[in-house]
């Protein structure tokens, strides 16, 4: 986390999401089948569908709206996910997850109790985000989605 302060650490949150949806949009045209494609697709929805619903809440402590942000080079992602097979890359993005979900745990704690609902929200999408990545990463395949569609408005269908 760059500002460790609050209100400006939750600028992350919404950077969190813009950076998400940069590698969700350039991945979703390289699904190699119709599943990853879901998968890929439904994950973008999720970032593009919290990004909005964290606008409100920047307005709010008056954090800016701008997505100018400096992004890696999306096609590294890529790369990374053809020359892997998915469940080997949804393993190598554990760890990248789980670092996500400790920093809004950590905005979750020293953040305000009138803000505790829209910071625990974030915490709950990216706890769907890294169950998906851990059960794809074992092969359970079945459920591995159910908590990241549970929170789209405008699900995907598969």
């Amino acid at each position: 986390m760059t500002d460790r302060t609050y209100p400006a650490c939750i600028r992350e949150l919404y950077e969190s999401e813009i950076f998400g949806e940069a590698v969700f949009a350039a991945l979703v045209g390289s699904a190699r089948n119709e599943r990853e494609a879901y998968h890929i697709g439904s994950l973008l929805q999720l970032e593009t569908e919290t990004k909005a619903r964290l606008r409100p809440f920047l307005m709010k402590h008056g954090i800016s709206l701008d997505e100018t942000m400096e992004l890696p080079p999306m096609s590294d992602f890529v790369t990374g996910y053809l020359s892997l097979s998915w469940a080997d890359f949804m393993k190598a993005n554990v760890p990248v997850i789980q670092n996500f979900l400790t920093s809004f745990e950590e905005i979750v704690r020293i953040g305000p109790k009138e803000d505790f609902d829209v910071l625990q929200s974030m915490v709950a999408h990216e706890s769907a985000i890294l169950k998906w990545a851990s059960l794809e990463s074992e092969g359970e395949n079945d459920h591995s989605l159910d908590d990241v569609v549970a929170q789209l408005e405008w699900p995907l269908k598969p």
